[in-house]
């Protein structure tokens, strides 16, 4: 007779393959809003060993209510780089890691608009073996909000899924982000530290 793992158990088991592992990179970024064109502004990178984090410049302005939560303003990103240049830079930095996202669909969204402004088209495909969806590198990317919100089992009849978890600890910095997210991933997991 085997017994079925729960969803929490599941989501101890992801995290404590990812620490394992050690084949992980976490992402994060800060953006000019929350709509629908939102554009990146500041980028984050984190794994075991090394971290980044730069400002970007995005080709629409910064709406008000995102300075106020991340205090980032129009007049600080004017002589960053623009972020097809910088995303090479990431490119490299990931390697062939497995990419680790606090909300997932919004990041990826967030960053195929930013290159899209600057004509350059991006797909982040789904993989069915993998279950999940793949980054340009050929590594997994890996929605650390669904493992969390599951691992804390508050269930959203409407939505007939768990509720998604804001980010406990989190500066909204994009590597203050990452770390907080690193966190997540460590108290999920029952592995010690």
């Amino acid at each position: 007779m085997t017994s079925e793992m729960s969803d929490q158990e599941k989501s101890t088991e992801w995290s404590n393959t990812i620490l394992k592992n050690d084949k992980w990179c976490i992402l994060d970024t800060e953006t000019t809003g929350l709509s629908n064109n939102a554009e990146v502004i500041q980028i984050g990178l984190l794994t075991s060993s090394q971290e980044y984090q730069t400002l970007v410049k995005p080709t629409i302005a910064i709406s008000e209510a995102a300075s106020e939560i991340h205090g980032i303003y129009d007049r600080d990103v004017v002589q960053a780089l623009p972020f097809e240049q910088i995303f090479l830079d990431v490119w490299k930095f990931l390697s062939d890691k497995d990419v680790i996202i606090y909300n997932s669909e919004f990041d990826l969204k967030v960053i195929r608009n930013s290159l899209k402004a600057r004509g350059i088209q991006i797909a982040f495909p789904n993989s069915d073996r993998r279950n999940c969806r793949i980054f340009t590198n050929g590594g997994s990317i890996h929605c650390a909000m669904h493992y969390y919100s599951q691992y804390v089992g508050e269930w959203n009849e409407y939505h007939g899924n768990y509720k998604w978890q804001k980010l406990p600890g989190g500066d909204h910095s994009a590597l203050g982000d990452c770390k907080a997210t690193l966190e997540v991933i460590k108290q999920m997991s029952d592995a010690p530290f």
